[in-house]
């Protein structure tokens, strides 16, 4: 079997890059792009990320049609502005956290849902929406957001050229991005089903596919099915497959990891990767971090 691999998902001002770079199993940082950059100094903050951690990998995750809420709402009494204009038959249930919480939407204005009920909690900048009606459309041309559009400009300019792309759903997204960005390096996300049945072609066109779980986990239809999926994403990407999320979220609360988390690393040891992503939240404390990476080490020696 391949030698480990750790992307490790860390924020533009990060104070301990130079530190994760020099650890021989961290193949590559993964930028969060959702995070703030003070105006006007983006330019200044990738070039300094990457020669930190040069020379390992910098990834730059695009969030391309993924739907992420942009300003803090209180459901039912103020819309939830999300990052696209769309449509949908409604009402529809729409989920957040992950697909723990859910609301019921029952009116759109452009980027804008209004919801019919309190969803439980404040919402906030940042967070992911998932809508799983097949009926569900973007309504603007671009696949690529506006910010995403900057990050690639800027990155063209400084040589940086490793990226993530979120929801790819066919082969026409990578293409979209190699013909604004030639000798571009894309690893597709697949997040729900129309990335699941376009895999084959994405693959083919990618340089690398990832399993990626937050978003994959809350759209296929039933939750059994993630084993499959995982299966399927593997052996259709071979090598070049990566697995990334909900992965030792225990961390967080325990110093000591739960036995489902470690039980999934070895399940997914098991099933052929050596590829991960770590994101979410136990990135960003660097001795949660600090820890996961060894508990890694111990399962993969």
């Amino acid at each position: 079997m391949n030698k480990l691999e750790l992307i490790i998902t860390q924020g533009p001002y990060s104070t301990f890059l130079e530190e994760l770079a020099s650890i021989n199993i961290v193949s590559a940082i993964r930028l969060n792009t959702i995070m703030p950059v003070k105006e006007g100094t983006l330019k200044e903050r990738l070039k300094d990320i990457s020669e930190k951690i040069y020379p390992k990998i910098l990834w730059i995750d695009l969030k391309a049609r993924q739907l992420r809420i942009k300003d803090f709402a209180n459901t039912p009494y103020t819309a939830v502005t999300i990052s696209h204009k769309i449509k949908v038959a409604l009402p529809a249930t729409v989920y957040f956290d992950n697909g723990n919480i859910t609301g019921k939407l029952v009116d759109i204005d452009g980027n804008k849902l209004i919801l019919e009920d309190y969803v439980g909690r404040l919402l906030g900048p940042g967070e992911s929406v998932n809508i799983l009606d097949d009926t569900l459309e973007y309504t603007e041309n671009s696949f690529l957001t506006e910010k995403d559009e900057i990050y690639v400009a800027l990155c063209k300019e400084l040589g940086i050229k490793h990226f993530m792309l979120s929801f790819v759903e066919k082969k026409q997204d990578i293409e979209y991005l190699k013909n604004i960005y030639p000798g571009s390096v894309i690893m597709s996300k697949i997040e729900n089903k129309k990335g699941m049945h376009n895999l084959e072609e994405i693959s083919e066109i990618s340089d690398f596919i990832m399993a990626a779980r937050g978003d994959l986990y809350t759209e296929i239809d039933y939750p059994h099915e993630i084993s499959d999926v995982l299966k399927k994403i593997r052996e259709t990407g071979k090598d070049k497959s990566v697995v990334g999320s909900r992965l030792l979220a225990s961390l967080l609360k325990h110093s000591m990891p739960s036995c489902p988390d470690m039980m999934d690393l070895q399940f997914l040891k098991d099933m052929g990767y050596n590829k991960f992503l770590i994101g979410d939240d136990i990135c960003f404390k660097r001795d949660i971090l600090m820890r996961a990476i060894k508990i890694f080490t111990v399962i993969f020696s």
